[in-house]
C-alpha cells in the first residue's frame, strides 16, 4: 500500500501592479514566505504579448535566481528549484520578486503574480556538487575553447550540459564557459558534470545581462548584482565585484545593436572602469553575418580603447543557446568562433591567467581555422609572444608561423593600422620573418589572417613593443626563417579593409 502525500498550501497571494519607464529599470514586489514552507511557486505574467518583463527572486539572505523573460512559473525549494533558480533554505520572512522593465509599450506595462507556498516539495532534486578546482591536462600550450555558451539555466536557452560537452568535444574543443544570464544556478551542475568528463573543462561564468550591455563574469563564484540603478548597482560595481572574487570581466558583443531583437546587447555603460576589464569580444556568433556587419565595429572599439591606454585581450564566443543544434544562417554553434588561450594547464585558474596576460587569439569561423604563432625577437635572440610587453629593442623583427592556412593572407597591424602589404600564405606550414621600422615609442602589434575576399579569419591579441629608432633609417629585413612573401615596412600605410594591397 503506497502512501500519497498531499501538499498543504501554507499561503497564496495575488499581487499586481503597473510599471512605467520612470523610477528606474526594476520594481521590487514584496511577499511573505511562512514558517514551514518547503517550496514556493511564482506564476507571473506581463499581460501583453508586446511587453517584456524580466523576473528574479531574492530571499531575506540574498539572491535566489533569475529567470529573465522566461514565461514558465518559477519554483524554488529547499532541495530543488526550476531553471535559473537556486535551491536552499526557505527562510521565513519577506522575500522579493524583482520585475525588470525589459520592454514597455508606450512607456507602460503591467505585472500579475500568484505566489503559492507549500509544506511539501514537488520538484525532484538533481545531482549537484560544490565547485572544486580541476586540472584536466597540463601544458603549456594553446588551448581551444568557447567563452560564451548558454545552458538551459538561461531562460532563453534549452541546452543540457551533456549536450554542450558532447558537441564541444566533437569539435575538438578543450573548454567551454557556461555563461548563463544573471545566475549561478549552473555552477553546482557544472561541478557535478565535470566528474564524468575527460580532457574537457567547464569554466564557471555568468553573463551579466543589463539593459545597456552584456559581459561575462569568468571565474566568479557568486552572483554579481546586475540590477543597474537599483540598490547602487552600476557598471563599476559589477566589474569590481567580479575582480574582487578573483574572476575577470569580458565585454560581450560590444557593437551588436539590434534594437528589440537583442535588448541591451551593445555595451553602452559610460562609467565602465576599462582598466579593470580583461577582454572584449571582437567576434560573436554566426560568421557570415557578424564578420561583415559587427566585427569591424567591435575591432574599431577595441582599437579605440587600446589608443586610450587600455590593454584588452581579444576573445570570441558563439553565444550558442541550443547545444550546437542551431543550424540557421544567423545563429552560431559552439566553437564558432574559437578562442585560443595560452596557459600552463587546462584549468580555470590557468586559463583566466592566460586571458589576463592577453595570450589569446580568435579563430573567427571555428576550430578548423589556421593555427598561428606570432612573436618578436628580443636582443638575446629569444622570442616575445602575444601578450608580452618588450622594451629597449634595437629592431622590430616579427616571426609569423601559420599552420593550415595556405591561401590566406597575413598582415601585421600597428596601432590599429595595417602595415604595408599583406603576404600570401603559400603552404600549410608557413614561416616568415618581417622587419618593421621602429617608431621609438611603445606600440602595439597584432597579426590578422584574411581570406581571398578580404574577410578576417584570425585575429590575435597584441604584442606591445618599443624599439630604438635607427640612425641609419633602414627598414630592410632578411628572410631569417626561410619563408616566402617577405616585405620590409618603412612606414604606415592605411589601407581600407576591402581594398588591400597584397604581396
Amino acid at each position: 500500500m503506497s502512501l500519497v502525500v498531499t501538499a498543504v498550501v501554507l499561503s497564496s497571494v495575488n499581487l499586481a501592479g503597473d510599471v512605467t519607464t520612470g523610477g528606474g529599470d526594476y520594481v521590487a514586489v514584496d511577499f511573505v514566505v511562512p514558517a514551514g514552507a518547503k517550496e514556493c511557486q511564482i506564476a507571473h505574467s506581463d499581460g501583453d504579448p508586446d511587453v517584456i518583463l524580466d523576473w528574479g527572486l531574492w530571499s531575506p539572505t540574498g539572491f535566489r535566481g533569475w529567470g529573465g523573460g522566461l514565461t514558465d512559473d518559477a519554483v524554488v525549494g529547499e532541495l530543488a528549484s526550476s531553471r535559473g533558480y537556486l535551491p536552499g533554505p526557505m527562510d521565513a520572512g519577506t522575500w522579493q520578486v524583482l520585475v525588470g522593465k525589459a520592454k514597455l509599450i508606450n512607456g507602460k506595462g503591467h505585472y500579475a503574480l500568484t505566489i503559492t507556498c507549500n509544506d511539501t516539495a514537488s520538484l525532484t532534486p538533481v545531482e549537484r556538487s560544490p565547485y572544486t578546482p580541476n586540472v584536466v591536462a597540463s601544458g603549456p600550450r594553446w588551448w581551444r575553447g568557447d567563452l560564451h555558451v548558454h545552458s538551459e539555466q538561461s531562460g532563453d536557452a534549452n541546452a543540457t550540459l551533456p549536450q554542450i560537452a558532447a558537441f564541444a568535444q566533437s569539435r575538438n574543443l578543450d573548454f567551454v564557459a557556461i555563461s548563463d544570464h544573471n545566475t549561478i544556478a549552473q555552477h553546482a551542475l557544472i561541478a557535478e558534470a565535470q566528474k564524468s568528463l575527460r580532457n574537457f573543462l567547464f569554466l564557471r561564468s555568468n553573463e551579466v545581462t543589463t539593459y545597456q550591455g552584456h559581459g561575462n563574469a569568468l571565474g566568479a563564484a557568486a552572483y554579481v548584482d546586475h540590477r543597474i540603478g537599483f540598490a547602487g548597482a552600476s557598471a563599476t560595481t559589477i566589474i569590481n565585484e567580479v575582480t574582487a572574487q578573483g574572476g575577470i570581466f569580458t565585454v560581450n558583443h560590444p557593437e551588436l545593436r539590434l534594437g528589440g531583437e537583442c535588448i541591451g546587447c551593445a555595451w553602452e555603460h559610460a562609467d565602465t572602469p576599462w582598466a579593470k576589464v580583461a577582454a572584449i569580444e571582437v567576434h560573436t556568433g554566426a560568421y557570415d553575418v557578424v564578420e561583415m556587419l559587427f566585427t569591424p565595429k567591435a575591432i574599431a572599439r577595441w582599437d579605440a580603447l587600446e589608443d586610450a591606454g587600455h590593454h584588452l585581450a581579444a576573445v570570441g564566443g558563439s553565444d550558442d543557446h541550443r547545444g550546437g543544434a542551431e543550424m540557421s544562417a544567423t545563429k552560431s554553434q559552439i566553437g564558432a568562433p574559437t578562442t585560443m588561450v595560452w596557459a600552463d594547464q587546462l584549468s580555470e585558474a590557468s586559463l583566466i591567467t592566460g586571458i589576463k596576460q592577453q595570450r589569446t587569439y580568435v579563430k573567427l569561423r571555428g576550430p578548423d581555422d589556421p593555427d598561428i604563432e606570432f612573436t618578436v625577437r628580443k636582443p638575446d635572440d629569444t622570442q616575445a609572444m602575444i601578450g608580452d610587453v618588450v622594451t629597449d629593442l634595437n629592431e622590430l623583427v616579427f616571426t609569423l608561423h601559420v599552420k593550415g592556412g595556405a591561401g590566406t593572407y597575413a598582415g601585421i597591424w600597428r596601432n590599429g593600422v595595417l602595415v604595408g602589404k599583406e603576404v600570401l600564405v603559400t603552404s600549410d606550414d608557413f614561416t616568415t620573418s618581417i622587419a618593421i621600422e621602429p617608431g621609438g615609442a611603445l606600440e602595439r602589434f597584432r597579426l590578422e589572417l584574411s581570406d581571398e575576399g578580404g574577410h578576417r579569419v584570425v585575429v590575435t591579441s597584441h604584442i606591445y613593443a618599443q624599439a630604438h629608432v635607427s640612425s641609419a633609417g633602414c627598414g630592410c629585413a632578411s628572410d631569417r626563417a626561410g619563408g616566402a612573401g617577405l616585405w620590409a615596412a618603412v612606414g604606415l600605410l592605411g589601407v581600407l579593409r576591402r581594398r588591400r594591397a597584397r604581396a
